[in-house]
């Protein structure tokens, strides 16, 4: 696919990572949209980003305009188009979502004209592990320092669930002299941990790094970044996410990867351990170790959290197997089970068979590879599928942007082939 770049210096580059630093405070997803700035007010300085993008694209390359009109990504955002807004003419569901997820499929597309998955991955690496070091810092250091008295204590925000957070403006931790969950900029830790996710992932598939030690300074501060929320989804994926790319990149061949490998192994022993030892302790409710004791007991029994996802995943099965076509409306599907967490088959429930489909295909475009075998492929998209299907994030444009990149930079040279 041609691109129209903007001229490669240092300034075009630092507007464009000001630009996601700034999208990336604004997602649907995170406490300052729902608590500071407001969703429709954020929704809409996200939109004047977008076009204020788009205005210094298309007057940057006006001698090109004849060009980027007739260009075959014009076609898949009508297709995409369709795709959201016949479900909704179809049903009469007259919802603003629809075009909330439109548009978070848009943008992607609009991206591919000027840049690609692999560069902007590498905006999104660094944004997210800076302002991961910061909710650390946040967390851990500055919050004890407020409740010893070393230290003024910042401002409070108070979130829709009654949740009080210290205000360090890019980190909002809990105010919890013992509760010790990270936040960062998100609404809940089981969000974070899809960031954190999609972050490793592309810090070792798709970023370039000049020096390969530079990869692992990333990996071991989002690794720790991703332990922190004490998230079991998180817990779960980032072990399972560590195997895969041991066994993937074969690090198990050298030496150095063979204790590196038993390292982890026995500190991971040495933590269940002590865990086991501390609990026996009185007081042991005030240890950081009750956390990871406490996603224990959440795991092994019935809990709020569980009863919730379990009951997403048979609600919107249950929904969409009802109306496969063009799915159902948007206010059953959300409000027909508490906390509706399950992402793909929300899309499958509200959009039909067509749009879950299309959302599958974009994760399998960013991160199936076809010299990887088949049992390693499904692995990496099994994981990924437990990290957003503990939350609903179909609206959030970080939820698409990479998967549709890597959609559009594959699947369209593709029919340009089978034309040739």
């Amino acid at each position: 696919m041609k691109q129209y770049p903007f001229p490669k210096n240092r300034w075009t580059g630092a507007a464009f990572g000001l630009f996601l630093f700034v999208l990336l405070l604004l997602a649907r997803d995170t406490i300052i949209t729902s608590v500071i700035v407001g969703f429709y007010k954020s929704q809409f300085l996200m939109l004047a980003l977008m076009g204020l993008l788009g205005a210094a694209f298309l007057i940057y390359n006006r001698r090109n305009l004849r060009e980027i009109v007739t260009d075959r990504r014009l076609l898949l955002m009508a297709l995409l188009a369709l795709l959201l807004l016949l479900p909704m003419l179809v049903k009469r569901d007259w919802q603003m979502m629809y075009f909330s997820i439109l548009l978070c499929l848009i943008f992607p597309v609009f991206l591919t004209f000027f840049t690609d998955t692999n560069r902007v991955a590498k905006y999104y690496v660094v944004i997210l592990t800076l302002l991961s070091v910061y909710a650390l810092f946040c967390t851990y250091v500055l919050r004890k320092l407020g409740y010893a008295g070393i230290v003024p204590r910042p401002s409070t925000r108070t979130n829709d669930a009654g949740m009080v957070f210290f205000d360090y403006g890019l980190c909002f931790a809990v105010d919890h002299m013992f509760w010790h969950r990270n936040f960062g900029i998100f609404r809940e830790p089981g969000v974070y941990q899809f960031f954190l996710l999609l972050g490793l992932y592309l810090n070792h598939y798709h970023v370039r790094w000049d020096k390969e030690g530079v990869r692992w300074i990333f990996t071991i501060l989002l690794a720790v970044t991703m332990i922190s929320t004490y998230s079991i989804g998180g817990f779960a994926e980032l072990g399972l996410f560590a195997v895969f790319v041991y066994l993937d990149k074969k690090y198990y061949r050298t030496k150095a990867g063979r204790w590196i490998g038993i390292g982890c192994v026995a500190a991971a022993v040495a933590v269940v351990i002590a865990v086991i030892v501390e609990a026996r302790k009185p007081g042991f409710v005030l240890s950081p170790l009750y956390e990871l004791y406490d996603m224990f007991v959440r795991l092994t029994t019935p809990s709020d959290s569980s009863v919730d996802r379990g009951s997403a995943l048979i609600t919107d099965l249950r929904l969409f197997l009802a109306h496969p076509l063009f799915g159902t409306k948007i206010a059953p599907v959300l409000h027909g089970t508490n906390h509706n967490t399950s992402s793909t088959l929300i899309l499958f429930a509200i959009l039909g068979v067509a749009g879950g489909l299309a959302h599958l295909a974009s994760w399998i475009a960013l991160l199936w590879k076809r010299e990887r075998n088949v049992f390693g492929n499904l692995l990496l998209l099994v994981i990924f599928l437990m990290s957003f299907n503990t939350q609903n994030l179909v609206a959030d444009v970080f939820f698409w942007l990479f998967p549709v990149m890597a959609l559009t930079e594959w699947g369209l040279p593709l029919f340009r082939k089978k034309e040739a």
